[in-house]
């Protein structure tokens, strides 16, 4: 019988959880909601968590969570929408909860491993992905190996720098203009969207059905999209030199969300093949979708 483990993916709304196999097979699911206000509304939300999966023998748990994360010491350093994680011992705190071995992986970097592991990734060596949301999650992958960095922030492209003329007036999501995340997220894609159109919210159906639909506004908001995710592949690939790159979250669930980039990525390789001194990338799909930190938390628990 294959071994059972739990799997927790933590974010700012729920907590999500499954019992899954070590191929990765899931047995049962489920959601409890998150507190982020405090580390005892956590605990307890975790506790709750424990108790809905009482009846199963499960050998440990692994646990995808938002902030930057020392996986190997267990530490988060960060938080994310938890403001009060900052230097903790996670996988020590919330393992007593379970009294099982426990491991930590930032969210971003589970995504990657997944779909490094079994994935789009699974048949290259090397690669990025690119989690289109809020921000710019996903992380990068060379020789079979989640790119962890110096102090485990390695990949976190939101704050990639797109205009260094900006930039002069800080880094940081008060000043979004100067980030890649300003440019390309999810989130920035639907406010362009919503200011074009005079109205107070979009979000990114209502910009994909107007791109369907023919409607001006949205095709040039997504042409730009285009050419703004190329520009910052080709100045990732001038220092990896990539075989692939892999687009992720909610608007990759559109076909037209990786043709766009994948056609603005020839578009701007193409012309100045003779001159780059790096190879062009091949754009795909992510695998898992919503799966893909529960994949991957496991992923790192395993290894």
């Amino acid at each position: 019988m294959a071994r059972q483990y739990l799997v927790l993916d933590i974010g700012g709304t729920f907590i999500k959880y499954a019992i899954m196999d070590d191929g990765a097979e899931f047995v049962e699911r489920g959601k409890v909601p998150a507190v982020t206000s405090s580390e005892e509304g956590t605990l307890a939300a975790l506790a709750g968590v424990r108790d809905a999966v009482g009846d199963f023998d499960y050998e440990g748990v692994a646990i995808s969570m938002p902030g930057r994360i020392d996986t190997a010491q267990g530490i988060a350093h960060t938080g994310g929408a938890f403001r009060w994680v900052l230097e903790y011992p996670a996988a020590e705190r919330y393992g007593a909860v379970f009294g099982k071995p426990t491991t930590i992986a930032n969210d971003g970097k589970c995504a990657a491993f997944a779909e490094s592991w079994k994935g789009a990734l699974a048949d290259v060596d090397s690669g990025a992905v690119l989690v289109l949301g809020t921000g710019i999650g996903g992380g990068i992958v060379l020789d079979n190996e989640v790119w962890m960095g110096a102090t485990g922030g390695a990949g976190e492209l939101s704050v990639f720098v797109t205009s260094f003329d900006a930039a002069r007036n800080g880094i940081g999501f008060s000043n979004i203009d100067a980030l890649w995340a300003g440019r390309i997220a999810a989130s920035a894609l639907s406010g362009k969207f919503a200011f074009a159109k005079g109205i107070e919210k979009a979000d990114g159906v209502m910009l994909f059905d107007a791109y369907e639909a023919g409607d001006k506004d949205a095709q040039n908001i997504l042409k730009e999209f285009g050419f703004q995710t190329a520009a910052g592949i080709l100045s990732l690939q001038s220092v990896l030199d990539l075989p692939r790159y892999a687009i992720g979250g909610g608007i990759s669930a559109r076909p037209e969300t990786t043709q766009i980039v994948a056609d603005a990525v020839d578009e701007l390789f193409d012309p100045n093949a003779g001159f780059l001194p790096f190879g062009k990338p091949q754009i795909v799909t992510c695998k898992f979708g919503n799966e893909a930190n529960l994949i991957g938390a496991l992923a790192f628990h395993l290894r």
